[in-house]
């Protein structure tokens, strides 16, 4: 019987068969070059996949085989060690046992004290009163009008926002909408866009690491500055950052989240319900933002400006840029596609108005420039490999780099 043969009996590769024979557990005959397996490889490689099964290890597998193949079993002394062996394995299997069996209860107990999703108490959201000053029209950067507002808890849970220029918006269940907002995401880069979900379902393993590197690079440069932050905004389009480390941004500072899309905004609410953090939400595009110029000190672009590009065809950095405070932070992750032509392509089927050659590092890095905001620190923080599926857009042959950025607003005076 040839490798391959004998290989595929055992469902195995070739590659496979050769490693049992440089490790001395299978001793086929040689003719003409080539291997013959016999009856007695035939029998090795039963016991081979035996033993694995018992989850030996290659040096306890070996042990086994030279005791055999020597005495023949034969010898008493050897019988006994053989005999050993296999105990000691059972007890280790049998411990392992208890252990998986003391896991499994603890496990079942996780489950059964895992909360009611109607039991879930969403924490009233709202508009702080300390932010009222901040709130402006984004259209000529005058004090919004607040009328019949309702009040609860140190904060507006509804109104109406107004400008003379004609701009509106309006609170609702302590919710900012902006006039031109949407129900549902035009983001349609995947499914369960509106999701943490998106994150297990839609990425592959080795994405969702390098996400996780660049987030922990993304914190370690704005630790630094959170002393002095008041105000961090968060969107549009944005992952799950803000979710994974509202914890360590700190509850003496206001995040604001904003997305043009109410079913993602409600989503995200429900997830931070739980947390007794300052947070507003806003439901609008980045031109619709009620907020006074210079308010925000970090701001954190969590894919922002990647999936605003997909979506909109622009970074929307001239919109973010003008409200960050002179000497404020963006600091990002960002995917670049260079060596991805066909990936970036296949967005085009969803966004026909997209542009490839748009997305670019360089191209991010351009734009905040435009609105005086520079890159101080990038880092690369890895790529995905070519030959698998990560994202649903990606080609597989294709690789994406991802980075994470650090860019500073003007001279620094605050």
């Amino acid at each position: 019987m040839k490798i391959g043969t004998f290989a595929r009996k055992f469902g195995l590769n070739a590659s496979t068969i050769r490693f049992y024979i440089n490790n001395g557990l299978l001793a086929p005959e040689k003719a003409g070059g080539q291997y013959e397996f016999g009856k007695e490889c035939i029998a090795d490689m039963e016991n081979i996949l035996k033993y694995k099964k018992y989850q030996f290890s290659l040096d306890e597998i070996q042990l086994l085989f030279f005791m055999e193949k020597a005495s023949r079993f034969q010898d008493e002394i050897i019988l006994e060690v053989c005999a050993d062996i296999l105990k000691n394995k059972k007890n280790q299997l049998m411990r392992e046992r208890d252990n998986l069996t003391a896991f499994i209860e603890e496990l079942q107990n996780e489950i059964d004290h895992l909360p009611v999703p109607a039991s879930i108490k969403i924490r009233e959201a709202g508009v702080p009163f300390t932010f009222i000053p901040y709130l402006y029209c984004p259209y000529c950067q005058q004090p919004l009008k607040l009328d019949s507002a309702s009040l609860a808890g140190g904060s507006i849970q509804s109104g109406v926002l107004s400008c003379e220029c004609g701009y509106e918006a309006t609170i609702s269940d302590g919710i900012v909408l902006c006039a031109d907002h949407e129900e549902e995401t035009p983001f349609k880069a995947f499914d369960n866009v509106d999701s943490v979900m998106s994150m297990k379902t839609q990425f592959s393993h080795a994405y969702r690491m390098l996400i996780a590197k660049t987030y922990i690079w993304i914190y370690s440069q704005i630790a630094g500055y959170l002393d002095e932050a008041k105000y961090i905004m968060a969107g549009p389009f944005t992952l799950n950052f803000v979710l994974e480390y509202l914890e360590k941004l700190g509850s003496d500072r206001t995040c604001i989240i904003f997305d043009p899309s109410l079913a993602r905004i409600s989503k995200i609410r429900k997830y931070l319900s739980a947390w007794d953090y300052n947070v507003i939400f806003v439901v609008g595009k980045p031109e619709e933002l009620p907020v006074r110029y210079g308010t925000i000190d970090i701001y954190i672009d969590d894919y922002s400006t990647v999936n605003s590009m997909f979506t909109y065809n622009t970074f929307s950095t001239e919109s973010i840029a003008p409200l960050i405070r002179n000497g404020g932070r963006a600091a990002g992750i960002f995917s670049a596609y260079q060596h991805a032509p066909k990936s970036l392509a296949n967005f085009k089927k969803d966004h026909p108005d997209f542009m490839p050659e748009k997305m670019t590092l360089s191209g991010l890095k351009y734009s905040w420039a435009r609105q005086d905001v520079q890159f101080t620190e990038q880092k690369n923080i890895g790529a995905t490999t070519a030959g698998e599926h990560h994202y649903p857009q990606d080609e597989n042959g294709e690789y994406v780099e991802v980075f994470g950025y650090l860019a500073k607003k003007g001279s620094g005076r605050k």
